[in-house]
């Protein structure tokens, strides 16, 4: 090394200088791919980095909002399917609604002669309860009667309606009236049926 200094002493003073700003390029040119580039190369693994969490932070972001908008469905459906049951219940709840005709007919002013619930009839996914009626009133009660029928929360069809013996009362014809109210229930039982019959086809 001693050897290599005096031999640059040696030299002229221009080539002297080219050697030294050639050392100095070499240093600098070695300080920049040491330093420089390894902290270039940790800053974009940094980015690169970041731009990930970011992408992975919008998905659980999107996946969240969406989560909220499925329970508001989810809690929109269960209040429709519960209003559905009211309408259509799972029990038979005969006595209740039987209660339910009773106070109907004397609200209208009518006489309750005959409320017979007949036999229970599976349909598919809900079952038939036919409730056989006969009622005496005149043509307005009757048909306010009727009207109150329409608006029970549980579904109740009135059929096979007869109107027959009108009876001079007072002021008022009376005639007596025979129908077919008829209510249905939900019937779960034949649901897992159907689907325990449609699995093991599957199988």
């Amino acid at each position: 090394m001693e050897q290599l200094i005096e031999k640059i002493n040696k030299l002229a003073t221009p080539v002297k200088a080219g050697i030294i700003a050639g050392i100095i390029l070499l240093l600098t040119a070695g300080m920049y791919f040491l330093f420089i580039t390894d902290l270039d190369t940790t800053i974009t693994g940094l980015k690169a980095d970041q731009t990930a969490k970011e992408i992975t932070l919008a998905e659980k972001q999107a996946i969240a909002d969406n989560l909220n908008e499925r329970r508001k469905e989810m809690d929109a459906l269960e209040q429709k399917f519960q209003e559905a049951l009211t309408q259509l219940p799972e029990k038979k709840d005969i006595e209740e609604l039987l209660s339910q005709l009773s106070d109907v007919g004397k609200k209208s002013g009518l006489e309750i002669s005959r409320v017979v619930p007949g036999p229970e009839a599976a349909e598919g996914f809900y079952s038939r309860i036919p409730i056989s009626m006969a009622v005496s009133g005149n043509y307005n009660e009757v048909a306010m009667f009727l009207q109150e029928i329409a608006n029970l929360r549980r579904i109740v069809n009135v059929s096979n309606l007869r109107l027959a013996s009108p009876v001079l009362k007072g002021d008022k014809v009376t005639l007596n009236s025979e129908f077919m109210a008829t209510t249905f229930r939900f019937s779960e039982s034949a649901v897992t049926k159907g689907n325990s019959a449609t699995k093991g086809k599957k199988r």
